[in-house]
């Protein structure tokens, strides 16, 4: 129990000169023994670590591409569509999620680095084994290495090991990429993260749009027939690209310095002339994050109402998707065409709409960033609440439903590509890989859950509506949920529960400890008798950094040497 609660804490590993050193060019390779191997030909720059990060994303679009293959892999299998197949996309999502949620303390631990050989190594042999199974038509060639395929029918262990390393795989993956360049990007955590899930998006389109080639079945189409032919070339094809590029990546990504600085904010987005030197923010930094464990964090008040929340607002895009070719003919009667651009493009929008403009709010009003996040992130629920009310009585009108299930998809879109800037806020740069990783699995469970019952479920208007209708039920529990979320660093860090609004404590619920004869005890970390009280004063801007900029920070100390001299 004591390991699995140690792997639950904070762990930054330093960086010894040398990889300082070989750090300073683009591609740098650890060779063991405190060397790294570099090309001494282009000089690092967080643009291209940013431009790695986009195409870790890209790449691990592929893993919902699956939803191409399933039909097509029942038909060179078992001759007809069996839906057999559709499980593995399934299997893929648990595992995605599993792999996310447990590996944030691993890429703290061992850096970015390490994290995209293991991801990269994972995903590779999911697609050798995938290739090998389909090519000689032998699916008991995946026994050799996934126990999951000894506990279900051999017919369908065809393509598990896609499911189980590809889901295992491109979730490390996507936790490597998606926390290395928050750090990066202290400046820009809503474009940085919008453009990463953006990229994850476009990747999803473009391997669906290649595997469709490579089967010879057009995307969207009313009537497919299926062949089955062409299977042979997916995994290798995809597989050779997806490695390729990720072993380039790996070179690329790692973790800023202790000293970084960009555009006068360290990467706590601390600004620099308000604090001292960076050994001293690191401490406080760390100490204060101590304060609240990310065990703590994960069993937080704040990050259930949070959970709760992004659950509601992806809905939209987990119910829809899958049904996306019935809903958009049956339904809204629109060509193939104008399904496609219609629906993926307002998607793609939204991803990048939303937290480009939390990003423009902080600028421009100097908002507290998880503040204005917060606000952001409530204004999406609030434009999904409204197109659910209307949308019911306007299955009629195909103008009408065209326009608020754009608007319904292109907010869920941009909630995804706003939590993991709004997760950083909230709990800083090094936790937010693992509390990102944590609440994809909402993604992963609610994918599972709608594949299954939609999977059983016959497709026609009256479903629609009580879909619609229970995600209305959903999304306003999600806004007052919401609210809750507290975003002021006092609140948050009270010896108990306390919600505040408007600068105004509306709820104060202080936890203390219990009496004792003496301060000496054998519970030497809990020996404190002392009560803390909320301070009169309290600054939006300060977030999770607590010491004091007038007598700490720089200013202070350039005005001590004038003084001086």
């Amino acid at each position: 129990m004591g390991g699995v609660c140690s792997y639950w804490t904070v762990v930054v590993p330093t960086k010894s000169p040398a990889e300082a050193m070989a750090e300073q060019w683009l591609f740098a390779l650890p060779m063991g023994n405190n060397f790294f191997a570099r090309l001494d030909c282009i000089r690092f720059h967080r643009g291209w670590l940013f431009l790695a990060c986009c195409l870790v994303q890209f790449c691990a679009g592929f893993i919902y591409s699956f939803m191409m293959l399933a039909d097509s892999l029942d038909v060179y299998f078992y001759g007809k569509v069996t839906k057999a197949s559709s499980r593995v996309m399934l299997l893929a999502y648990v595992c995605l999620g599993v792999s996310a949620a447990l590996a944030g303390p691993f890429v703290e631990r061992r850096g970015p680095r390490y994290a995209m050989v293991v991801g990269t190594v994972v995903v590779a042999w999911g697609q050798v084994l995938s290739q090998l199974a389909i090519s000689y038509k032998t699916p008991l060639l995946l026994l050799l290495g996934y126990f999951i395929s000894c506990v279900i029918p051999v017919l369908s262990c065809v393509v598990y090991s896609f499911g189980v390393l590809g889901g295992l795989g491109f979730g490390l993956l996507l936790i490597a990429s998606i926390a290395t360049v928050q750090k990066w990007y202290p400046d820009m955590r809503g474009a940085a993260s919008g453009l990463c899930i953006f990229s994850f998006g476009v990747g999803n389109g473009a391997f669906i749009k290649a595997t469709s080639m490579l089967l010879n079945v057009p995307v969207g189409a009313i009537t497919v027939v299926l062949t089955g032919q062409g299977m042979t070339k997916v995994f290798w094809t995809t597989g050779v690209f997806i490695v390729g590029v990720l072993v380039v990546c790996t070179l690329v990504l790692r973790t800023p310095p202790v000293s970084y600085t960009v555009k006068g904010k360290d990467i706590h987005n601390v600004d620099t002339h308000r604090a001292p030197n960076p050994s001293l923010v690191q401490d406080e930094y760390l100490n204060v994050v101590k304060a609240m464990t990310l065990l703590q964090c994960i069993v937080s008040t704040d990050f259930f109402c949070l959970y709760v929340a992004f659950t509601a607002n992806i809905m939209p895009i987990l119910i829809f998707l899958p049904e996306i070719r019935q809903f958009a003919i049956q339904i809204i009667g629109m060509q193939t065409q104008d399904q496609v651009n219609s629906f993926f493009v307002n998607i793609y929008g939204g991803r990048l709409a939303a937290p480009l403009l939390s990003d423009l709010i902080i600028r421009v009003s100097y908002a507290n960033p998880a503040y204005a996040r917060k606000l952001m992130f409530l204004g999406l629920l609030v434009l999904q609440c409204l197109a659910l009310i209307f949308l019911p009585s306007q299955l009629h009108n195909p103008i009408a439903v065209q326009r608020l299930a754009s608007v319904l998809t292109s907010a869920a879109g941009g909630g995804l590509a706003l939590i993991p800037c709004f997760i950083t806020d909230m709990f800083g740069v090094y936790n937010a890989g693992t509390m990102y990783g944590v609440i994809w699995t909402c993604w992963t469970l609610g994918a599972v859950v709608s594949g299954y019952f939609l999977s059983n479920q016959l497709f026609s208007v009256e479903s629609v509506c009580d879909q619609l209708y229970w995600m209305l039920i959903l999304t306003g529990v999600g806004c007052g949920m919401m609210i809750f979320v507290r975003t002021n660093s006092m609140d948050r860090f009270f010896c108990g529960y306390q919600f505040s609004a408007f600068g105004k404590v509306l709820v104060q619920v202080p936890f203390q400890l219990p009496p004792r004869d003496t301060i000496l005890d054998l519970d030497r970390e809990n020996h404190s008798v002392v009560t803390m009280l909320t301070p009169t004063s309290q600054g939006s801007d300060r977030g999770l950094i607590l010491w004091n900029a007038e007598t700490d920070g720089k200013d202070h100390e350039n005005q001590a040497q004038r003084d001086f001299s």
